[in-house]
């Protein structure tokens, strides 16, 4: 990959949100999947509690943002790399640019709509 035609602010948030996705898919993957008893109904409930807290539901927000970025701007650095004209290249990045938008906005309503409908008290 060619950090001149990528950008050195692309290339260096591509490694740190790597870095940030790894921690937090752990921290994720630990505390919501990881229980020698979380097949019991009783433990799918606290699961659910923790999840709809506001600090989960942030973490969750953030961690989101993390996928969406990382991915859609690996995918820039690919397009980036097949050194297509300039008017083609704008094309993309706007149309990377208005699907990650979408991306995190459905995710949020997601994220949300579990919160409200599931929040058992």
């Amino acid at each position: 990959m060619n950090i001149e035609k990528r950008g050195f602010w692309s290339w260096f948030l591509q490694r740190i949100t790597a870095l940030l996705l790894v921690m937090g898919m752990s921290v994720h993957f630990f505390t919501f999947h990881f229980s020698p008893t979380r097949y019991a109904s009783r433990y799918y409930d606290e699961i659910v509690n923790r999840f709809c807290s506001p600090g989960w539901i942030s973490f969750h927000i953030c961690l989101l943002a993390l996928v969406v970025f990382h991915g859609l701007n690996g995918l820039w650095g690919i397009l980036v790399d097949f050194n297509l004209s300039k008017r083609t290249n704008y094309f993309f990045r706007q149309a990377l640019w208005f699907t990650g938008f979408v991306l995190f906005g459905i995710g949020i309503y997601i994220l949300i709509w579990f919160a409200t409908k599931n929040h058992v008290v």
